[in-house]
């Protein structure tokens, strides 16, 4: 069986979406979960394909490649990474910002944003965004916090907040888009033939998303509770195809990321073709 990870948030329904839904080749295990906890399930080999965190590529170079022609990124704004913040960003030196634990590239992206690009310095603290919003509750005295995918897509500007849409940032800031995670493969299974067979479904997928877009929607919207016509304009926002001008947003976030730490650099991105 090949094991391939699911995140259970709106933006990887158009790619896995028709396996969730319809016939499934009998050689696949799907296994829902978050970001953070698919790149600790592929990193320990109780996954062999996973939609992982970018920065997982850095942090594996070795021992993971990447499906070629695929992504979920965005360039400009994207809706489901949100920074929410009752100071304004440059006045965050020493002041309390939550990250989200079911996060891992979007940390290191806002952590780029305010380390290198405004020089500021806050201090981090984590939380579970699906048991808390740090700036609603009373106990928390974070001044900011970060909100990723259909959490972020549902959250509404509370009283004196402001939002920054980090993908929108990011391309102010660099002029190219951003790859918030691709297809990963470990070691083990880059060489398989249900590998490549898996690729090829999704690249069909891929490129039907607009023809299907309608009927999609319409299934997703019952999943994840979001009206159609909201899944359909979040999803005109999002690139899942892996171009060079992706590929480059890319080469620039993972040299950012060794630069703050978060990641060892990184010589080549290996991808299967």
């Amino acid at each position: 069986m090949l094991r391939l990870g699911n995140i259970d948030y709106s933006n990887c329904y158009p790619i896995h979406g028709p396996l969730l839904e319809g016939a499934r080749p009998p050689w696949l295990e799907m296994v829902d979960g978050t970001p953070s906890d698919l790149n600790r399930r592929l990193a320990t080999g109780e996954l062999d394909i996973a939609p992982g965190s970018s920065i997982e590529l850095a942090r594996h170079a070795r021992e993971y490649a990447a499906l070629s022609g695929l992504c979920i990124g965005s360039s400009g704004p994207v809706e489901s990474i949100i920074f929410a913040t009752r100071v304004p960003p440059d006045g965050l030196d020493g002041r309390t910002v939550a990250l989200p634990s079911a996060s891992a590239t979007s940390r290191c992206l806002l952590r780029i944003l305010l380390e290198i690009r405004l020089g500021v310095r806050p201090v981090w603290v984590d939380f579970d965004q699906q048991a808390v919003d740090p700036l609603h509750a009373d106990s928390s005295d974070a001044d900011a916090a970060l909100f990723i995918g259909d959490v972020a897509l549902r959250r509404r500007c509370g009283t004196g907040e402001s939002h920054l849409d980090l993908g929108a940032e990011w391309t102010e800031w660099t002029g190219l888009p951003f790859v918030y995670a691709l297809w990963l493969v470990s070691g083990p299974a880059i060489a398989l033939r249900e590998t490549e067979e898996l690729h090829q479904l999704f690249l069909a997928s891929r490129d039907s998303i607009a023809a299907d877009s309608a009927s999609l929607a319409q299934r997703a919207g019952a999943r994840y509770g979001f009206p159609p016509p909201r899944l359909r304009s979040y999803w005109s926002r999002i690139r899942y195809d892996l171009d060079d001008h992706m590929l480059a947003g890319l080469r620039r976030f993972l040299d950012l990321a060794a630069e703050i730490g978060d990641a060892p650099p990184v010589e080549k991105i290996r991808l299967i073709p």
